[in-house]
């Protein structure tokens, strides 16, 4: 083999290449344009659909204990009847202040014929039990516990504290986020009914 037929091996050899190389480089930039695509369309269809429950969405079924472990309550066996579904914790300031408020109307509320449970969402009873202990105030109405935080999720909560208000065959009214009033309690009920 001659220098020169040596020379056209090498080139023929390093274009070859060169061409692998460009063909690799090409696949690999079109996965990487196709996965941005498809997570921006991702994106942008979550943007509509988020899974927070709002105004007239249904409101999600779901089974919760009570504090004490002693009573099963179950969303959809209250059909028929008004609710207030509220979210809270113990960290939340102003969940601490409408406790006792929504205390105060809970017969109110009873007479009514419209159902408050407060959930509480992703604590341990015992933390939470301190938590009511050191309220001062003896709570009448439902304390649920969702310790792994699945009807948080469900209902899509980001804030607390959140009321849903929900009507008699199980459709959200309205969603209301922030410390409950007495006058905005009453107004919630109303709107159930």
């Amino acid at each position: 083999m001659t220098k020169d037929q040596q020379k056209d091996d090498r080139m023929e050899q390093a274009v070859a290449k060169k061409k692998k190389r460009s063909f690799w480089r090409m696949m690999i930039m079109t996965v990487v344009l196709f996965a941005g695509a498809v997570t921006i369309m991702q994106t942008f269809d979550q943007a509509g659909n988020d899974g927070r429950i709002e105004a007239g969405d249904e409101a999600p079924n779901f089974k919760l204990v009570t504090l004490d472990g002693s009573t099963l309550y179950e969303r959809d066996n209250y059909e028929g009847k008004g609710m207030l579904l509220n979210f809270w914790g113990t960290f939340c300031e102003p969940c601490k202040k409408e406790m006792p408020v929504v205390q105060e109307n809970y017969a109110t509320l009873q007479d009514m014929g419209v159902d408050f449970w407060a959930v509480f969402v992703g604590e341990t009873p015992l933390r939470v039990d301190n938590f009511i202990n050191d309220l001062g105030v003896g709570l009448d109405y439902p304390i649920l516990m969702d310790t792994q935080s699945e009807v948080e999720g469900a209902y899509g909560i980001y804030n607390l504290p959140v009321t849903f208000v929900i009507d008699g065959e199980g459709n959200v009214i309205e969603k209301y986020e922030g410390e409950l009033t007495k006058e905005k309690l009453m107004e919630l009920a109303e709107k159930s009914l």
